[in-house]
């Protein structure tokens, strides 16, 4: 695990401030001169040196480099050591719980993937959990790869205070603490974070977050969660949950209950187990579909968008009912954030293009007609290693802040 007991703790506040900036500033601008970060910047000669000088001892960032000269001696560059530094991310899903070991610029060097022993509660997760973290932090000590630290990303609602998930309807847990289950595997820094929001984070550090500083990221996949970028920054709210759009009742004249106990929720009436439910309550009653052919139990999300694809009318009429709550969904972030993008991702949207392009259609009709800009939806960057991506983010993130209190 990399050294960071930090020297900045005897500086002052504002000197620190002044280092996250030039941390950042190097990181975004690939390379960078000692000039051009007194320059942008703002800060005197002797502080920049200081502050460059620190990060290299932290191995942070490296001066090798030779630039440009526009007359006189050519300029060191100063680049961020992406390449030299490495995470371990994981992705704690209800069916796999995947995981790997990458450099800070987001590339995987070893990835594994194990289904979820969801039958065995949350100490049965935890224990392949640990055992993962186990054997990638030997890989990464038998290459001599420094490590910062693991970021988990958990289908739940994570207290950002506490650290403790309080509630995850998928794996049925409250209040449970995953920091303190899994420090018996390892003494590295555990960050840990709702699986959405970090889909949004790892979009912002790697993604659209290059082109947006205001964006709001969907997962659609078994459950339905959003995680909210604004002005740059992820927003939690109070205590790290917000963005819990799938337990926005969207049909309160709708008897389906979803896994939190709500009726009518988009959750409920969209998501992938929304779906199957659905589907296997309509197949037996619709001779013309291929799902009638099915056994109730094997008939799932994936069933139906196979169906879609192959015209089925029932699929079809399906699908277009989910589209519309999820298009009601969007539309109300969209109204309430004032966002520039939407992006999409999770299980129903890999399944194809069939969904993405539905809600893409129909958004239109929830939108106000009075506001000229229309808002993009597009797809992740990153596809189905969305939350891994955000996993890694996660610890980046704390990197960049330079937060000396979580390693």
């Amino acid at each position: 695990m990399a050294d960071i007991s930090f020297q900045h703790d005897k500086l002052d506040f504002q000197g620190n401030l002044n280092k996250i900036k030039v941390l950042q500033l190097i990181r975004n601008k690939k390379e960078i001169t000692r000039a051009e970060i007194i320059k942008i910047s703002r800060l005197s000669a002797p502080t920049v040196t200081r502050i460059v000088e620190s990060l290299v001892q932290l191995k942070l960032i490296q001066t090798d480099g030779i630039g440009s000269s526009i007359g006189g001696r050519r300029p060191q560059l100063i680049k961020f050591t992406s390449k030299d530094n490495y995470v371990i991310g994981i992705d704690i899903g209800a069916t796999y719980i995947r995981s790997a070991l990458s450099n800070l610029d987001g590339e995987f060097i070893y990835e594994i993937q194990v289904p979820t022993n969801i039958s065995q509660g949350f100490t049965g997760v935890m224990e392949q959990v640990g055992e993962l973290i186990e054997k990638l932090s030997d890989r990464a000590q038998q290459n001599s790869l420094t490590l910062w630290g693991i970021g988990i990303a958990i289908c739940g609602m994570v207290n950002k205070n506490t650290g403790i998930v309080e509630f995850s309807p998928i794996f049925n847990w409250t209040n449970v603490n995953v920091r303190k289950a899994l420090s018996k595997y390892t003494n590295l820094n555990i960050a840990i974070g709702n699986v959405v929001q970090l889909f949004a984070l790892g979009e912002l550090l790697y993604g659209v977050g290059k082109k947006y500083s205001d964006f709001i990221c969907v997962n659609l996949g078994y459950g339905i969660g959003s995680g909210i970028v604004a002005d740059g920054k992820l927003f939690g709210g109070a205590d790290g949950i917000a963005g819990e759009i799938g337990h926005i009742v969207v049909d309160n004249k709708s008897s389906k209950q979803g896994i939190e106990g709500l009726t009518g929720t988009l959750e409920t009436l969209a998501s992938g187990y929304g779906i199957a439910e659905i589907a296997q309550e309509l197949a037996p009653i619709r001779k013309d579909s291929i799902l009638n052919n099915m056994q109730l139990n094997a008939i799932d999300a994936k069933k139906v968008f196979e169906a879609a694809n192959e015209n089925d009318k029932l699929a079809n009429e399906i699908l277009e009912e989910v589209a519309n709550y999820l298009c009601i969904g969007i539309d109300t972030l969209i109204k309430l954030f004032n966002t520039e993008c939407i992006v999409l991702s999770g299980g129903l949207i890999e399944n194809g293009d069939i969904l993405f392009e539905k809600i893409r259609t129909n958004i239109s009709k929830y939108s106000m007609k009075a506001i000229s800009r229309s808002v993009p939806i597009v797809q992740s960057s990153f596809g189905e290693n969305a939350a891994l991506m955000g996993a890694f983010s996660l610890i980046l993130e704390k990197i960049l802040q330079l937060d000396q209190n979580s390693f």
